[in-house]
């Protein structure tokens, strides 16, 4: 009972680096050399380490940016605000010839105009006619807001706070419920050819067969993948990213291509557009459908246009969400890698005593604290532990098997009143769909 109680509490103070690397190195063979790392010890666990990562890469990132575009855009900024300065003085020179410079009045006609091109009045195309308003409409609850249209009256601006807030909702939930249903497909495309490719081999290796392996929820039971339907198989997240990113490479450059021919943009600029649009950020300095199209029918155009955008939308959010995943496995392997199993004393990691781990028994006279292996005494002399675990392993298989249920039925009842990130939204759903890779 005494090392029930040792392992437990070990299992548990080991919840920081993670479940699977707590189960790993904590099984039987690895009692003795099992060390708590900086993050355990500091108790700060799993979800709050990747919170701390993840912000101090973004700040990072962020720095990076700015260093980057600052480097990229600073001077041609002050080059294009040179040349519109000593623009706009040439037209105030030529305005206000004939009149006094206290009556002249450019300053205001510019600001004026200004004010005019920013609301979209000095456009010729309506911009709250059905069509128009459907547009608004769209950009309120998608997030994208380009700022072309926008309301002018005060009414008007309250309702749209009102609309928001019930859109935006919505709209969200149609992401997640489109990101499942993805997903849900690409599992089920993905699980077909696998079976398929465990029956070529199955048909190819004649009197051998092919068993693939699946470990149940007890950890000591296993099933042949060729024994009926793979209930139990998920897919790489790596493989869903990889095709859900390719289908948005393909859907962007498809769409970039659209939008050159028929705005007449550069196609970088239509790529630029594509891309703004997509990921909901809207800039508002490239719209789409705001000038009179030539080359197709009007309202065909907006047609194609309200669903390209739509898809790349949906298409990016989930590519974003799969991303979030990818980013989040780096970042435990990141903690992984920095919960470093201390020997001395460091910063904020001192050194824990350790103590005899020896199946309940007292350590023997002269037991190096520091060495890998400890030992019990034998009238024979001193048997290693690793020694005594092969000497008696199924015990100690069945042993071990009741200490990790018991360890993971603790960690389940401590965990069903925790909220977490990974239990609702697109990361419950995403976690459901791939599970928990290392």
């Amino acid at each position: 009972m005494a090392i029930s109680q040792t392992v437990m509490h070990k299992l548990q103070f080991a919840r920081g680096i993670g479940q699977r690397e707590m189960l790993r190195a904590n099984t039987l063979p690895s009692i003795t050399r099992a060390k708590v790392g900086c993050f355990a010890r500091l108790r700060i666990y799993e979800e709050n380490a990747r919170f701390v990562l993840i912000c101090i890469i973004l700040m990072v990132y962020l720095a990076f940016g700015a260093v980057l575009f600052h480097y990229i855009e600073w001077d041609n900024e002050v080059d294009e605000r040179k040349a519109i300065e000593k623009r706009m003085d040439e037209y105030r020179r030529s305005y206000c010839k004939s009149k006094p410079l206290n009556e002249c009045d450019f300053d205001e006609m510019v600001k004026f105009i200004t004010e005019g091109a920013t609301s979209g009045l000095l456009n010729t195309r309506p911009r709250f006619d059905m069509l128009g308003s459907l547009f608004f409409s769209a950009t309120v609850i998608s997030t994208i807001g380009f700022g072309t249209s926008t309301p002018r009256t005060q009414y008007g601006r309250f309702i749209t706070i009102v609309y928001g807030v019930v859109g935006c909702t919505c709209c969200v939930l149609f992401f997640n419920l489109f990101l499942e249903r993805l997903v849900t497909g690409m599992s089920y495309i993905l699980r077909s050819l696998r079976e398929r490719k465990i029956r070529y081999r199955l048909k190819e290796s004649g009197n051998k067969p092919v068993t693939l392996l699946i470990n149940n929820e007890d950890f000591n039971e296993s099933s042949s993948s060729c024994e009926g339907h793979m209930d139990n198989w998920r897919p790489s997240v790596y493989k869903v990213f990889f095709i859900l990113f390719s289908m948005c490479l393909a859907l962007i450059t498809a769409s970039a291509a659209i939008y050159s021919i028929i705005e007449d943009w550069v196609y970088v600029d239509s790529l630029y557009f594509c891309f703004i649009s997509f990921a909901t950020i809207g800039f508002g300095d490239y719209v789409s459908n705001q000038q009179d199209v030539t080359r197709m029918s009007p309202d065909l155009y907006r047609f194609i246009n309200f669903c390209l955008l739509t898809l790349g939308a949906c298409f990016f959010y989930c590519l974003s969400n799969v991303s979030s995943i990818v980013v989040r496995q780096l970042l435990n392997w990141m903690i992984k890698k920095m919960d470093v199993k201390v020997e001395d004393r460091s910063f904020l990691c001192f050194k824990k005593k350790r103590r005899y781990m020896g199946l309940g028994l007292r350590p023997p006279k002269g037991y190096d604290m520091t060495s890998e292996r400890s030992s019990v005494d034998y009238a024979d002399g001193l048997l290693s532990l690793k020694e005594f675990l092969m000497n008696n392993q199924s015990s100690m298989i069945m042993l071990q098997k009741q200490l990790i249920k018991s360890a993971m039925k603790n960690v389940v009842e401590n965990e069903e009143q925790k909220i977490s990130a990974t239990r609702v939204g697109p990361m419950g759903i995403l976690d459901e769909a791939f599970g928990d890779e290392p």
